[in-house]
C-alpha cells in the first residue's frame, strides 16, 4: 500500500517538474526574444545569448521590416488604388474649401498678409512696378521710333488726317482772305508795296507818281480773286497733300527731340503711376476681392483642381515613393525605437498569444512527465 502511495506522489511530481520546466523553459525563450537588452561580460568574455535575439539583430529586424512594408504593405499599386476611391477625392475636396473659405471670408488686408512675407510691401511693389513701366516704355519707345508715321497713326488714322486736307486748305485761303479784307492786312500791303516801290523805284519821278496812286485797292480785288480761284485751291492742296504725305513716310524718332522724347516717356511713366491706386489697393480687405467668387471656386474650381491633384498622384505615386524612400524612413523609424517600448508594442499585441505558448509548454512538459512515470512503472 506505502509503495502504491509512494509511486502516486512520484508520478504527480514527475508530471508537475515537466509542467514546470515546459512553462518556464518557454517563457525564458519568450523572454529572450528582448532580454537582456544589451550583452553582458564576465571580464572580457561575453556571456552567450545576450543581448536578446530582437536587440542584438535590430539593424536587420529594422532592414526586413523596411523591405517588407514596402514590398507587400504600402506598394504603389495599393496606395494608388486606395486614392482612387471616392472618400479620398471628398476628404482633398473638403479640406482645399476650407482652405479657400479662410481666404475667401478674411478681414486681414493684402498689406497685412504682405508682410508677413516682405517688409515694406507698398514700397518694394512700387518700385517694381516703376522699373516694369521703365522697361515697357522703353521697348514701346524703340518699336514706335523706328516705325513710319502712318504705321503709328494706322491706317485710320492716315486716312482721316488725308480726309481732313481739303477743309484744312479751304480754311486757310478762307482765313487768308479775311487777313487781307481786314484793316490789317491791307496796312500790312500798304507797307509791302511802299517798300517795293521804295526799293525797285526809289524817289525818282515815277516813283512820286505811283506812291499818289492807291495801289492797294487795285491789287486787293485781283488779290482775292487768285485766293478764290480754282487753280490756287488746287495748286494748295496738292503741296499740302505733298507736305502730309512726306511728313506721314518719316519715322517717328526723326521727329521727336531726345529732350522730348525723355518728357512724353516721363508724362506717360507718371500718368500711369499716379492712376494705379495702390495704396488703396493693399489697405482693401482680402474679402472684398475674393467673396465674390467664393461660390464659384468652392463649387466649380476646387473639384476639379482636386481631381486633377488625385490624378496626378496617382500617375506620380511611384516616383514619389521612390522619392521618400519608405524603406530607409521605417528602417531609421525603428532604429530609433527604444528596445524596450519596442517589445512593449510586441507583448501588447501578442501577450495573450505567448500566455498561450507558455501554457503550452507545461502542458507538453506535464505530459512528457505523465509519460516518464508511465514508463517508469513498466
Amino acid at each position: 500500500m506505502q509503495v502504491e502511495v509512494d509511486l502516486v506522489i512520484k508520478m504527480i511530481g514527475m508530471i508537475i517538474i515537466g509542467a514546470l520546466i515546459g512553462a518556464v523553459t518557454n517563457h525564458l525563450a519568450i523572454r529572450m526574444l528582448f532580454r537582456p537588452l544589451e550583452a553582458k561580460y564576465i571580464g572580457k568574455y561575453r556571456i552567450p545569448f545576450t543581448p536578446g535575439l530582437i536587440p542584438k539583430r535590430r539593424d536587420e529586424l529594422a532592414a526586413n521590416l523596411g523591405r517588407t512594408v514596402v514590398k507587400h504593405l504600402l506598394t504603389p499599386e495599393g496606395i494608388s488604388k486606395r486614392l482612387q476611391q471616392p472618400i479620398v477625392y471628398e476628404a482633398i475636396t473638403r479640406m482645399i474649401q476650407q482652405e479657400v473659405q479662410k481666404w475667401t471670408r478674411s478681414t486681414k488686408t493684402i498689406r497685412e498678409i504682405a508682410e508677413r512675407f516682405v517688409a515694406n510691401p507698398e514700397g518694394k511693389l512700387q518700385q517694381q512696378i516703376e522699373q516694369r513701366i521703365d522697361q515697357e516704355l522703353e521697348s514701346m519707345a524703340v518699336a514706335i521710333k523706328t516705325a513710319r508715321l502712318t504705321e503709328v497713326l494706322g491706317e485710320g488714322g492716315t486716312t482721316k488726317i488725308k480726309m481732313a486736307i481739303p477743309g484744312m486748305v479751304e480754311a486757310l485761303l478762307h482765313q487768308t482772305e479775311q487777313y487781307f479784307d481786314s484793316p490789317a492786312g491791307k496796312m500790312k500791303l500798304e507797307e509791302t508795296v511802299a517798300q517795293f516801290i521804295q526799293s525797285k523805284l526809289g524817289g525818282g519821278m515815277f516813283g512820286m507818281l505811283l506812291a499818289n496812286v492807291n495801289i492797294v485797292e487795285m491789287i486787293q480785288p485781283e488779290l482775292k480773286r487768285v485766293i478764290q480761284g480754282k487753280s490756287t485751291h488746287q495748286f494748295i492742296s496738292e503741296m499740302v497733300e505733298q507736305e502730309v504725305h512726306t511728313l506721314l513716310e518719316r519715322t517717328v524718332g526723326s521727329l521727336l527731340e531726345p529732350e522730348t522724347e525723355r518728357q512724353i516717356v516721363e508724362r506717360m511713366k507718371s500718368e500711369i503711376v499716379t492712376r494705379i491706386p495702390l495704396a488703396a489697393l493693399l489697405d482693401t480687405p482680402l474679402h472684398e476681392f475674393l467673396e465674390p467668387l467664393e461660390v464659384r471656386i468652392s463649387q466649380e474650381m476646387v473639384p476639379m483642381l482636386s481631381k486633377q491633384m488625385v490624378n496626378r498622384l496617382i500617375e506620380q505615386v511611384e516616383q514619389i515613393m521612390a522619392t521618400l524612400d519608405l524603406e530607409t524612413i521605417v528602417r531609421e523609424e525603428v532604429d530609433l525605437l527604444d528596445t524596450a517600448y519596442l517589445e512593449e508594442i510586441v507583448l501588447s499585441i501578442s501577450r495573450r498569444e505567448f500566455r498561450a505558448i507558455t501554457w503550452l509548454g507545461g502542458l507538453l512538459g506535464g505530459l512528457i512527465g505523465m509519460i516518464q512515470a508511465i514508463l517508469l512503472i513498466v
